[in-house]
């Protein structure tokens, strides 16, 4: 065999480990190419969230890096405060369950479980007290009594500029028994605001022997009147309630369904009835009254009072208070912490303590509140408006309880 007639083996092992040298180094490279690509989307698709993050949740950003403190993850259940209705009108509720990362070196609201339906202890808060002494006026007896004509005239002007509404009011002096009033005796929609008489009640009876706040009652999802109710809201059938609970939201929250079981409890409405009933009864709550609405409507139909036998009521409570002060602390307690702010206050200011109750019936426009206002005097204050809404309502009531607050500042020279 002639030399070169067959290819050289060493050569042929050369060139096929020179193939597969050049193919591994082309999958290699071909890969590390991909995983290059990859990794750039990935920074790309992570800049793209962190954004979308940044613009949604603005409030969270950076706490999931924070070294200083440990995020956990609980339920919060947030509900509106609900005004309670009556005569019919149904308002909505609403409930949102949201969650968010609890930050444990920072107060945490209470969150409420809706798993657990025993009853919850009520914890008293810090009794309220009204003052022992209160200075003495700085103007004559003489000056004074026209300034309360000038106030009386003033709060009149004020309802005659505004024909379309149906506004009345009352002021009472619980340190020299001074009254006035304009409307005080016509027929109002309490709505809310009569859980004071109905609490006055039930709380005198609770003094005689009659129940007991530590009396546990079982929600059972039965259909609450006026359907205003932050319990029938959030919780299921089966939560058990103290009484003294109920009773507490009756006034704080102005809860329907706490109401209703505080009335029921009070042996109900004629009960209620007979005895405030001898504390001032110039409106039958339980019988038909007969009058003219803001819009001018023949209006006939029980569950009305007037501003009059509802200053008399709160009245009642307060000298009550001071003879029984373990009879009616809790309610005075609930009146002070109401968790509804009253547009008294921004008459009398935040340092004066406003102890009030509201009512809103959006079915009649019907808005009230009454107040015992511990101010340079201790008074009771009560305003009541029918209007277009619950808005210019509270206007109102700022308005006339400006000019009362402005007549105790005169008459203290202030």
């Amino acid at each position: 065999m002639r030399r070169g007639q067959f290819p050289n083996p060493t050569f042929l092992d050369k060139a096929e480990g020179i193939k597969k040298e050049r193919h591994t180094k082309f999958v290699i490279g071909a890969a590390i190419v991909v995983l290059i690509a990859l990794m750039c989307l990935f920074i790309k698709i992570g800049a793209d969230m962190q954004a979308v993050y940044e613009r949604d949740f603005p409030d969270l950003v950076g706490a999931a890096t924070t070294t200083t403190t440990e995020p956990t993850e609980t339920e919060e259940v947030v509900s509106n405060p609900i005004d309670v209705v009556q005569g019919g009108q149904e308002t909505v509720e609403t409930t949102e369950v949201i969650l968010a990362p609890v930050i444990v070196t920072e107060t945490v609201e209470e969150t409420i479980d809706l798993t657990d339906l025993s009853a919850q202890v009520f914890e008293e808060p810090e009794p309220f007290y009204f003052r022992t002494s209160y200075p003495l006026q700085t103007i004559s007896h003489e000056q004074r009594d026209v300034l309360l004509d000038y106030l009386k005239q003033s709060v009149q002007d004020y309802i005659m500029s505004n024909p379309n509404e149906r506004i009345c009011f009352r002021y009472v002096n619980l340190d020299n028994g001074e009254t006035t009033g304009i409307n005080d005796l016509e027929p109002i929609v309490p709505a809310g605001s009569f859980a004071l008489p109905i609490e006055l009640t039930y709380w005198h009876r609770v003094s005689m022997g009659f129940g007991s706040p530590n009396y546990v009652i079982t929600y059972d999802g039965s259909y609450v009147p006026g359907n205003s109710s932050g319990i029938a809201g959030v919780y299921p059938p089966g939560k058990m309630f103290y009484l003294r609970t109920l009773a507490n939201l009756a006034i704080t929250e102005n809860d329907d369904y706490a109401l209703s079981v505080i009335l029921e409890r009070t042996n109900g409405i004629d009960t209620v009835w007979s005895y405030i009933s001898g504390i001032s009864g110039y409106t039958n709550y339980t019988e038909n009254s007969t009058y003219t609405d803001y819009s001018g409507t023949l209006m006939s139909g029980p569950g009305r009072t007037s501003c009059y036998d509802m200053a008399a009521y709160a009245a009642a409570l307060y000298y009550g208070y001071i003879t029984e002060p373990e009879t009616y602390q809790p309610l005075i307690n609930d009146l002070y912490y109401s968790n509804i702010r009253s547009p008294f206050t921004t008459s009398f200011g935040e340092d004066v303590p406003v102890l009030h109750v509201s009512g809103r019936n959006e079915t009649f426009h019907a808005y009230t509140d009454i107040a015992i206002i511990d101010a340079s005097e201790p008074i009771v204050l009560i305003v009541y408006s029918e209007c277009s809404s619950f808005d210019r309502a509270q206007t109102i009531q700022a308005d006339i309880s400006g000019y009362v607050a402005g007549y105790l500042n005169a008459c203290h020279g202030l």
